[in-house]
């Protein structure tokens, strides 16, 4: 990131960030960056969905259940995420929070261990990026009870979204999108956003999103601009109010 904000802004110089773009200012002392004064938006690429998942023998199935479990016995129920600070552990808190739970936070050192885990019955749940719970999903070794997106998963279906599930309006996903150093001039912006347009309309751009269980997020700059700032806020609270320190 740093050789990112102290590059010209000459359009050469790119970042396909994710969203610790907007959680790190919030989660780190000091702030790394200012988000406002040292970034400049170019463009959304795609969104993938932070899941609920269980071990395919567990007796929990469904998002339903898992709330009556965590209701029944507060502060027993283990969810596994990749780690203190991470977009699943922050969606995690933000579904406890709204659904009135206290869940037992396990934070690991990256997705696989996690995953390997709960597969293995040391934890109850993982919350993880759709990308690395897809593959063993397909395999019959995950149960995927919930996508935190606001839509269902085209690879995913036939799984339901928290928002259906009871809880209107929520949504957490890894969202990707493009960002230059500060001071870029408004019409390389502009032909950088057009190609990055251009390239996510692609059938080969879509398709591999799709294989991600992702979406493509087309848009104007404006559009980045606000999730930016709508992000910011909502998980800097979080963090304030939670006390997440990072691992």
């Amino acid at each position: 990131m740093k050789s990112l904000i102290t590059s010209t802004p000459d359009g050469y110089t790119l970042l396909l960030a994710a969203n610790a773009l907007a959680v790190n200012p919030s989660l780190f002392e000091p702030a790394p960056y200012d988000l406002d004064r040292e970034v400049t938006p170019i463009s959304l690429v795609g969104r993938v969905p932070v899941v609920f998942a269980t071990s395919e023998g567990s007796a929990i199935k469904t998002l339903p259940e898992l709330i009556a479990a965590a209701k029944a016995k507060p502060g027993s129920l283990t969810v596994a995420t990749p780690g203190n600070g991470s977009t699943p552990h922050l969606a995690m808190d933000l579904f406890q929070h709204t659904a009135g739970l206290s869940l037992r936070h396990v934070p690991y050192k990256g997705g696989a261990q996690a995953i390997t885990d709960v597969m293995g019955g040391h934890v109850d749940v993982v919350a993880i990026n759709a990308l690395e719970a897809l593959p063993l999903a397909r395999a019959g070794k995950l149960k995927v009870l919930a996508v935190m997106s606001a839509e269902r998963s085209a690879v995913l279906p036939g799984v339901p979204t928290v928002a259906e599930s009871g809880y209107p309006g929520f949504e957490a996903s890894v969202w990707y999108g493009f960002v230059a150093p500060a001071g870029l001039p408004k019409p390389i912006i502009a032909k950088l956003h057009d190609a990055v347009q251009k390239a996510i309309a692609s059938p080969e751009v879509r398709d591999q999103l799709a294989a991600a269980g992702g979406i493509p997020l087309p848009g104007p700059t404006e559009q980045f601009e606000t999730l930016l700032k709508v992000d910011s806020a909502r998980y800097g609270k979080l963090i304030r109010d939670a006390h997440i320190k990072p691992d």
